[in-house]
């Protein structure tokens, strides 16, 4: 099990998401801790990914099941941009992995509902 990295921030009542684009300290944490959150969280069976807390405070910063893929997306996107290839397939084949086991999921109609 991972732990969670601390990352520290002088006014964390003032970060805004707007931060992060123009923060390449904080890009360089979330492209190198999200998915290792959510690979945690997968194993964990947990809901949400622990991306980092905030100082220590013990409040996080969280992904919930329903956007890993749209943050792995994001961090692929960065992966390629540094041309780290390595990455890109471990990120790609995690997100299918995702993909997988949605696809798994029973739907049980109601009466009245389909065929």
């Amino acid at each position: 099990m991972r732990r969670t990295v601390r990352a520290l921030f002088e006014n964390p009542q003032e970060l805004r998401a707007e931060d992060v684009a123009k923060s390449e300290v904080l890009k360089t944490l979330l492209k190198s801790q999200i998915p290792l959150a959510i690979e945690d969280a997968i194993i964990s069976k947990k809901i949400y990914a622990s991306v980092f807390e905030i100082n220590d405070t013990k409040n996080y910063i969280e992904v919930h099941k329903n956007h890993w893929i749209t943050a792995l997306e994001t961090c692929l996107i960065w992966y390629v941009e540094d041309e780290d290839y390595e990455m890109c397939t471990h990120i790609k084949n995690l997100i299918q992995s995702i993909q997988n086991k949605s696809s798994k999921k029973i739907t049980i109609k109601k009466d009245g509902e389909g065929l």
